[in-house]
């Protein structure tokens, strides 16, 4: 199992509107074949203002599978651009990690 989690730095005073955009995503990656994702914001600890995105999957090519498929829909693809075009503003970065479930 693999589990693939995006830490978004948001803009200070920005994580709630950062969640907003989130979940406001969920419902256009399921539609394009993606698996339900958890959300998580930071606890007064390390940076502030984060916010991670993570979902699981069960190998590196399923992962691969669900973006090439999404990439193949227009209606996905214009879906995207727009709530990117939200999201982007009340970001300072990001980073993505993959982790392979031990258990």
């Amino acid at each position: 199992m693999i589990t693939q989690r995006r830490v978004f730095q948001a803009k200070s005073g920005s994580s709630g509107a950062v969640v907003a955009k989130m979940k406001e995503f969920q419902p256009i990656f399921e539609r394009a074949g993606g698996p339900t994702a958890r959300i998580y914001t930071d606890f007064f600890s390390g940076a502030t203002d984060r916010v991670v995105w993570e979902f699981d999957v069960e190998n590196l090519a399923a992962f691969e599978n669900i973006f090439w498929a999404a990439s193949q829909h227009a209606e996905y693809q214009a879906a995207y651009e727009s709530w990117y075009a939200g999201l982007a503003p009340l970001l300072e970065g990001a980073t993505v990690e993959f982790w392979n479930r031990e258990n």
